[in-house]
Parts: structure tokens; sequence; C-alpha cells
């Protein structure tokens, strides 16, 4: 079962339902905070899940970014067991169209009577063709022992997602910050007052290609919004919003490309030909994080 949260906070949240149903004396929880600082749909594409209570699989799944089932930062919910249950993990995530996993990670701990408690599983780029033995698994590029005390383990606060580690929201990334570029295929810088040019729509309409390069924002769940205005018309265009997956850009930066933006929505084409148009963007991560740009440009005669 998959719920996707509505909260703000929490909109980058996947859940995925406990296994198994309660039984007398079965009131102990895991949740599993999977994150990684890999870029989900370009780095990882797909996940395969194992879980284990008490030496019996509760679940055995696949997920995939390209089916809409992967989004992290996300919870897997082990449980309900009993006291001292041991309560195994193990993740292998792939490459989109591979075989082998480019990363796999196991995680272990024990149920206790009444707890709900976290269990952090980060898949670490550090541990990208790692190979580890003796049942030791790679943690932030080391082999290590998976089993983690529960002594050690903080309980289950829903909030943890609002800090969980992020492939472009790091600690070194800075304050929320967006620069408008151009390009279909990838990103170009986008002077003020630049002229560009246009295109017909397969639906119609006449378009230009915006990119973006993106710092201190989400990976994953961010909400954008675009609109414009031409001030010798005096006209606003209706605005446009979408959920988008930023990719890593190096230097610290993420962004996307390829953001279609229609210039001539309710107009004639040839009454926008050469004149100015102010574009404002606006991007939300699933924290409630903002960063705001705005760029002049002209349209192509």
């Amino acid at each position: 079962m998959i719920v996707r949260s509505t909260s703000k906070a929490l909109l980058a949240l996947l859940v995925l339902g406990s296994a198994g149903c309660a039984d007398d004396g079965a009131d102990a929880l895991v949740v599993v905070g999977l994150t990684t600082d890999m870029a989900v749909g370009f780095d990882i594409d797909e996940i395969e899940i194992t879980t284990e209570v008490a030496g019996v699989v509760t679940r055995r799944e696949r997920l995939s970014y390209g089916g809409g089932g992967l989004a992290l930062p996300a919870e897997l919910v082990v449980g309900p067991a009993h006291d001292g249950a041991a309560v195994e993990l193990s993740v292998a995530a792939f490459r989109d169209g591979e075989a082998l996993p480019i990363v796999t990670r196991a995680a272990a701990t024990r149920a206790v009577s009444g707890r709900r408690l976290l269990l952090p599983v980060p898949l670490d780029e550090a541990c990208v063709a790692v190979p580890c033995a003796g049942g030791a698994t790679c943690a932030e590029g080391a082999c290590v022992d998976p089993f983690i005390a529960p002594s050690a383990l903080a309980g289950h606060d829903p909030m943890w997602i609002v800090s969980a580690r992020d492939a472009c929201k790091t600690p070194d990334s800075g304050a929320p910050a967006v620069m408008i570029g151009q390009g279909e295929s990838g990103f170009a810088p986008l002077e003020e007052g630049e002229v560009v040019s246009i295109e017909a729509g397969p639906q119609g309409g006449h378009h230009v290609w915006l990119a973006l390069r993106v710092t201190g924002l989400r990976q994953m769940g961010s909400r954008l919004r675009v609109g414009g205005h031409y001030p010798e018309l005096g006209v606003e265009l209706l605005p446009f919003s979408a959920h988008i997956t930023l990719h890593r850009a190096g230097q610290g930066l993420c962004g996307i490309h390829g953001v279609r933006f229609q210039v001539d929505r309710g107009l004639l084409v040839e009454s926008v030909r050469g004149r100015a148009l102010d574009i404002d963007i606006a991007v939300e991560d699933p924290n409630g994080d903002v960063a705001t740009a705005a760029r002049r440009v002209v349209i192509s005669p």
C-alpha cells in the first residue's frame, strides 16, 4: 500500500504500509528511513527491497522511478513484531536498464515492545561498487556491521524527513536560489534583455525553452511555477506549474532543462514578436523552502 502525504513538509514522503497482520503481543514497529545522496531518476532508477521479521520474509518488492513508484527520502514501516524479534532489511539500487545493482545496503535491529523505532538506511554514493564480505554492509564508503542496537536508535518522528540526506539539498548548498537559463536539452545562460527565438508547439501555440540551475532545494517533489508579463501590452500570461525532479549539474548545483513556456497563450503570435517579456520563476520544495528569480527577454521578431 502506498500512501502519499499532502503535508508540505512530507510531500516527498513515500510510505510503504506495514506487512502482515498484528497478533496478540505484537506491538513493536520499526520505521526504516530510506535516503540517498544520489539523484533519483538519474543515478538511481529502481530499488529492490526485502524485509524479514524473526526470519520470515514479510516483503519483497521492486520500485521504479520510471513507473512512478520510487521517491526518496521514504519511510518503510516494518511490523508489527514481537518484543525482541529480529528485523532485517536489504536494499539494492539499480541504474536504468542495468541488471546489476550499483549499491547494496543491509540493516538490522531488534523490535522493542511498545516502541516505534527509526532505523536510518542511507544509500551512499561513496558505496558504489564497494564490495563487503562476511555479512558486512557498506556505509559512507566503509564496510560495517549492519546491526544497530535498538538502544542506539531514536523513536520515530515523522519530521525526520525535513533534514534527510538529499542529492541537491546538502549542508553545503546554502540558501535556496534559482538561476534562469535556456535550453531544450541542456543549460545555456540567458542574459537580461536577450532576444530569444520561439517554436511552434505540437498542440498549437509558441513557446521558449527554459532551463534552471538550483541550489538549496530538494531533488525530488519541488513545485515549479512559471509566469510571464508583457509590460508593453499590459498582459499577464497564465502561469503554469508542475512537480519536477532535479538532476545534479556539477559544482554543487542541480538543475532541469527543457521547460516549455508558451508565450502567446490567449494572444496572436504576431502581437508578441519583438516585445519584451518578463519571466518570473518560483521553485518550492517539499520542506516549504522557496527560491525565485526573474529575467526580461525579448521575443524574436
